[in-house]
């Protein structure tokens, strides 16, 4: 029963890579990274501004890598860090006009294709899908927390 179970997640695990692939060869072929790519995409899906926290924390990126990107798109001028009154760290990410323009045409794309390839599954399915996808993270993260070690049990 374990080599199954263990062979039916190794087919999960590959799969869930190669639609990563996917979203990583889409934003190769337009010459901009990860980062990049899911940026943009949080902004035209939010269809609102988020601070550079806010990316992080939504998305599960690291600070270092998105103030990295953050700092490349405004040195070609897709977008600005404003401040935030009250708050000197943190920025809020705004797109200029060229910036709006390049993630409508990157973006508006890439999420058609989503709903495309989305609505290829029943309504029954795309329910399916998200519930069980949800599922399996939260019990993924639970066990994966019972083998972290405390914090006397670190080195």
């Amino acid at each position: 029963m374990e080599t199954r179970i263990t062979g039916q997640l190794a087919v999960f695990n590959r799969l869930y890579k190669q639609m990563d692939e996917t979203y990583h060869h889409y934003a190769k072929e337009l010459g901009i990274s990860d980062t990049t790519l899911w940026l943009l995409y949080s902004l035209y899906e939010a269809d609102a501004s988020y601070t550079q926290r806010e990316f992080c924390s939504v998305w599960h990126y690291p600070p270092q890598t998105i103030h990295s990107s953050l700092k490349n798109l405004e040195k070609q001028g897709l977008l600005r860090l404003d401040s935030i009154p009250g708050n000197r760290k943190n920025k809020r990410i705004v797109l200029t006009e060229k910036g709006e323009n390049v993630m409508q045409s990157i973006i508006s794309r890439l999420v058609l294709a989503e709903q495309k390839a989305f609505q290829a599954l029943h309504v029954k399915e795309q329910k399916d899908l998200l519930d069980l996808t949800e599922k399996y993270v939260e019990s993924l993260q639970t066990e994966i927390g019972k083998l972290l070690p405390s914090s006397e049990d670190c080195i």
